[in-house]
Formats: structure tokens, sequence, C-alpha cells
């Protein structure tokens, strides 16, 4: 088995507003050398600060560092301009770590089966770098899931209609393994308190972060190696009263053969 240079990923998800550009800008201004390259998903809706992809942990040229998918979702229409993506920077072997922003309206647990998959594609897609799926970090604002879901007891009802944005935060909370609540100062300490019981019952594998404005260290969510996608999926598929459909389902069964496969493929 040859050994190659592990490309760690860190998937960034959370309903639009809820603190996900702030952190990112705030992962760029580390101070720890580590060079980052972005891909972001839609680029209309963040705004990143040019300076922090031209200095610090970011290589040199923005063009390079920073990557715009546009015009769709990479949970979906946007899968294969991902992967090429993602393929592209591994490529270029410059770059310690890759951060990915999903659109607001992401669901995350198509996006981890893309990551996932690769390594499987063929050997053009392992032969300067392995990608590893490191973290998927869901930021949830507290604000806004107790003002608008009614202290959170919406999230917790026995049917919830796919369309509904409901749905949507579930799915973002459930398929992760760490969960920023951000804006936890905006909040009173009892209704922070049952924010987080409802974030467990939804997702109790995940580890919750207080933090306001996306303040969080960096150590706790990058680099950690946490993320196990049997762990994840498999609470999910147990609890069908999550389930809206049945992609969940697919994916977890699917990707216990998969990542069989992916462990002999370099």
């Amino acid at each position: 088995m040859n050994s190659r240079k592990e490309i760690p990923v860190l998937l960034l998800t959370g309903y639009l507003g809820s603190g996900k550009t702030t952190l990112l800008n705030k992962i760029l201004a580390n101070q720890k050398g580590i060079k980052f390259a972005v891909i972001v998903n839609d680029i209309g809706e963040v705004n990143i600060d040019a300076a922090l992809i031209e200095q610090g942990g970011v290589v040199g040229k923005k063009d390079d560092s920073l990557v715009a998918l546009q015009n769709g979702c990479i949970c979906c229409t946007l899968k294969m301009d991902l992967v090429e993506q993602l393929k592209e920077i591994v490529d270029m072997q410059k770059f310690d770590y890759i951060v990915i922003e999903a659109s607001g309206i992401c669901e995350p647990a198509p996006i981890a089966q893309t990551i996932c998959s690769i390594p499987t594609l063929g050997p053009q897609y392992i032969k300067n770098g392995v990608l590893r799926l490191d973290s998927i970090v869901t930021v949830v604002d507290a604000l806004r899931m107790k003002d608008e879901f009614a202290g959170g007891d919406d999230l917790m009802k026995d049917y919830i209609d796919e369309e509904d944005l409901a749905s949507l935060v579930i799915q973002q909370i459930e398929f992760c393994n760490i969960i920023l609540l951000n804006k936890a100062a905006e909040v009173e300490p009892k209704d922070l308190d049952k924010l987080k019981h409802i974030i467990k019952a939804i997702q109790p594998k995940a580890e919750i972060f207080e933090c306001n404005y996306g303040d969080v260290d960096l150590d706790k969510i990058v680099n950690t190696r946490k993320f196990d996608w049997e762990t994840v999926a498999f609470r999910v598929c147990s609890k069908p009263t999550l389930l809206k459909n049945d992609y969940i389902s697919f994916y977890y069964f699917y990707f216990i053969f998969i990542l069989n496969m992916s462990k002999n493929a370099y």
C-alpha cells in the first residue's frame, strides 16, 4: 500500500444568517499557519474578507484559494463540479486543509456522500492526495431557533412536511458531528438550555459548543478526525421520526459498502 498525503475537509453547514461566513473569516484569520483552500456555494450570499484570502492562513493568489460554485447546490445539481474542484485543489499540492461552506439551503448528507466517495472514483482522484472528511460543523442560530421555532418545540413534532423549513434545519443538525450554538449571549440561559436539550434529542452524538460571532477555538473544529459516517448516519436511520424521505437510509446502507471499498483504494 502506497502512503499518500491526506487532505482533511471541513464541511460547514447551517441555515442562512446562522453565522457560517463569520466563522469562516475567523478560520482564515488563524495564526496557526494552516494553508486553507475554500469552496463556497454560493458566493453571492457570503462576504468573505478579501484581505484574509491574500494573507496568513491562505496561500498566495485569491483565485487559487477561493472557489465559488454557483447556480446550483452542491448537494444536488453541482455534485460533479464539487468532485472536480476538490480534485483540482488536491492536485495543486499546496494546501493543508479544505473548507467547504455549503449554501444555507443545502442538505449535508449528500455532500458528505460525495466527499467520501471520491477515493473510489479512480486512481486519478488519489494520485496526489486522499481527501478525508474531517468534520461536519453545523452552525445554529440560537436566537432564531428560539424565536421562529417555538423555542425549538417545532423541531420535535411527530410530523414535519419535507418542504417545511424545520425539516431542513433538522437535517442540518442531525447530520453532523459538531454543532456551534451561535449567538448564545442573545438568549436567556434557561432558553439556551432548552435549545441544547432539543439539539441533543435530534443528534445526541454531536459535540455542542456555545459561541458568539463564531468565536470558537480552532482546535475544536479543525483537524479533529472526529467525523464518522456510520455513527452519524446510523443515528439518523435509527430514528424514523426524523426521516422525511428515504435518502439517508439509502446513503447509510450504500456507504457501508463504499467505505469498505475505499479502505482498499489506496
